[in-house]
C-alpha cells in the first residue's frame, strides 16, 4: 500500500472536499448479489419464462464480457418492465440484513465527508446514516453546491420510476440536462472522489471514469480508488489516466475486510483521556457494601443516544394558512420537547428558491401531514406533493397522515386508504370547538411521532 497516496486521501477528507462513490461491492458484503449475479439471475428467469434462446444467449454474452449495464438492459427487454422490476426489487431487498461494515465505515466519515454517490438501489447506506443525511434520487441542477446527501444514481428500492439500468436511462437521468451536466462537471472538477466497492472489471466504473475524463478536461482532479491486489498494468494505466490514485489492499481473507479499516482510518481517533494521578497515600479500605472489585473503572454510560427530532412537513393550500398556524400552535409542546422539527413553505425566506426548498424538505421529511380541504385538492402543487408523499410512504421512507380541515370529496383521492384525523372523519371546521378538534389531531400526531422516533434510534 502506498502510504503517500493514503496520506493524500486523508488530507482530502480533512479538507471537507471528499465524496465517496459506493459500488455494488459495499452491499455484496452483506450477501446481496453483485451486478453480475443480478444479471445472471435475470437471465435465468428469462430462460424459465421461455424467452427466445437467442435473447438469453445475448444476455449471457454481455455478462461474459462484463458489459453488465447492457446485460440488464437486455434482460429488461426480455422480461418486460413489470416482471423485471418485481424481480430486481425482490433480489435487492435488504430487509432483515445487517448493514455491512463498509457502509457503516462510510457513515462514520460524516463529520467531514461532502456527500455519497452510489449505484446501489438498496437502503444500506440510508440505514447506516440513520436518516441524518437526505436521500436524493432526482438530482437538482445545483446539487454540486449541496452537502450531506446520498445521491442514488440508479434510483432506490421500491420506487421503480427512479431506477436507471440502461445507458440511455443513465444519460437522460444524470446528463440529459445541460444544467445537470454543468453541475456534475463542477463536482468532478472541484472535489476528490473515493471509489469504494467497484470491481476490476466493472463497466459501471468504466462508464463513470469516462464521464470523469470528459468532464474534467485535460487536467483531471485527484481521485482515489480502494481496490484489491492484482490490478493489471493496462487497467492501472487506464485508472491513473482518469486521475485515479490506487490504494491497493491484500484482501487476504477474500472478504474485503480491509476496506472498512482503511475508511475508518481516515477519521482520526479521539485522544484517550489522561490517566488519573497516582494517589500519594494508600487508598482507604472499601466499605463492606461496596463492589467486590473496588478498583474497577466505573461503568461507561450505557444510556442510548437520544433520537433526533422527527422531521415534519406540512403540505397545505394557501387558503388554509390560518388553520395551519393554529395547528402549529397546538403542536408547539411537541417541538419544545424536542420530538419534532416542523417545516412548511411559509418558512422560506426572501430570495430563496421556492420549488427547490419545498422539494428538499419533502424528501427529508419523516412525517408528511396533508392538510386536506377543497382548496388543497384543487392545488396542482398539493397534488404533486401528495404523489411524492405516497411514493415515499410506499418505499418505507416516510409516514403520511391526512388531516381533514374542511369538508371536501377526499375519500376519492389516492390517500383515501390512509387513516385520517380527526378519526371520526369530521373535518376540523365542522366541530363546535375547533380547538378541541385540533387537540384530538395533535394527540394522534404525538402517537405517530413516538412510534417514528423509536425507529430513528
Amino acid at each position: 500500500m502506498d502510504d503517500e497516496i493514503l496520506e493524500q486521501l486523508r488530507e482530502r477528507y480533512a479538507s471537507g472536499n471528499l465524496i465517496v462513490f459506493a459500488g455494488a461491492g459495499v452491499s455484496a458484503a452483506a450477501g446481496m448479489p453483485t451486478w453480475k449475479q443480478l444479471a445472471e439471475r435475470l437471465r435465468d428467469r428469462a430462460r424459465r419464462k421461455g424467452a427466445d434462446p437467442a435473447v438469453v444467449d445475448e444476455i449471457q454474452q454481455y455478462i461474459a464480457s462484463n458489459q453488465l449495464i447492457n446485460a440488464l438492459s437486455a434482460a429488461k427487454l426480455a422480461l418486460g418492465p413489470q416482471d423485471f422490476n418485481w424481480t430486481v426489487d425482490k433480489e435487492l431487498d435488504d430487509t432483515g440484513r445487517d448493514v455491512p461494515e463498509a457502509a457503516q465505515a462510510i457513515a462514520a466519515l460524516k463529520p467531514k465527508l461532502k456527500a455519497v454517490l452510489t449505484t446501489n438501489v438498496d437502503r444500506f447506506l440510508e440505514r447506516a446514516f440513520q436518516g441524518e443525511w437526505r436521500m436524493v434520487d432526482r438530482p437538482a441542477a445545483d446539487i454540486a453546491m449541496d452537502r450531506r446527501f446520498i445521491l442514488k444514481l440508479h434510483g432506490t428500492l421500491r420506487a421503480w420510476d427512479t431506477w436507471v439500468f440502461s445507458r440511455d436511462q443513465y444519460d437522460r437521468a444524470i446528463f440529459g440536462s445541460p444544467l445537470l451536466q454543468d453541475a456534475f462537471g463542477a463536482l468532478y472538477r472541484t472535489h476528490s472522489i473515493l471509489f469504494v466497492g467497484f470491481g476490476l472489471a466493472d463497466d459501471n466504473i468504466d462508464q463513470t471514469l469516462a464521464r470523469v475524463r470528459a468532464l474534467a478536461g485535460g487536467q483531471p482532479p485527484m481521485h482515489f480508488a480502494l481496490l484489491p491486489k492484482g490490478v493489471p498494468p493496462f487497467r492501472r494505466r487506464l485508472l491513473e489516466e482518469s486521475g485515479i490514485r490506487l490504494i491497493v489492499y491484500d484482501n487476504q481473507a477474500g472478504d474485503h475486510a480491509e476496506v472498512a479499516q482503511l475508511l475508518l482510518g481516515l477519521e482520526p481517533a479521539a485522544a484517550p483521556p489522561p490517566p488519573p494521578p497516582r494517589a500519594a497515600t494508600p487508598a482507604p479500605a472499601p466499605h463492606p457494601a461496596s463492589s467486590a472489585h473496588p478498583t474497577a473503572a466505573p461503568p461507561a454510560n450505557t444510556h442510548p443516544a437520544k433520537a433526533r427530532p422527527v422531521r415534519v412537513f406540512f403540505s397545505y393550500a394557501s387558503r388554509d394558512e390560518e388553520l395551519l398556524a393554529r395547528l402549529e400552535a397546538h403542536m408547539s409542546p411537541l417541538k419544545r420537547e424536542g420530538l419534532i422539527a416542523p417545516w412548511h413553505s411559509g418558512k422560506i425566506g426572501a430570495g430563496e428558491d421556492l420549488e427547490r426548498a419545498i422539494g428538499e424538505q419533502l424528501e427529508a421529511a419523516d412525517l408528511i401531514l396533508l392538510l386536506v380541504s377543497a382548496s388543497y385538492l384543487a392545488s396542482e402543487q398539493g397534488d404533486a406533493q401528495v404523489t411524492r408523499a405516497m411514493e415515499r410512504r410506499a418505499a418505507g421512507q416516510a409516514a403520511v397522515v391526512p388531516i381533514l380541515l374542511r369538508p371536501c370529496d377526499w375519500e376519492t383521492t389516492r390517500f383515501a386508504e390512509l387513516q385520517a384525523v380527526p378519526r371520526d372523519k369530521k373535518p376540523v371546521t365542522k366541530w363546535s370547538d375547533e380547538d378541541e378538534a385540533l387537540l384530538q389531531v395533535v394527540r394522534e400526531i404525538r402517537a405517530v411521532v413516538t412510534k417514528l422516533r423509536a425507529s430513528l434510534r
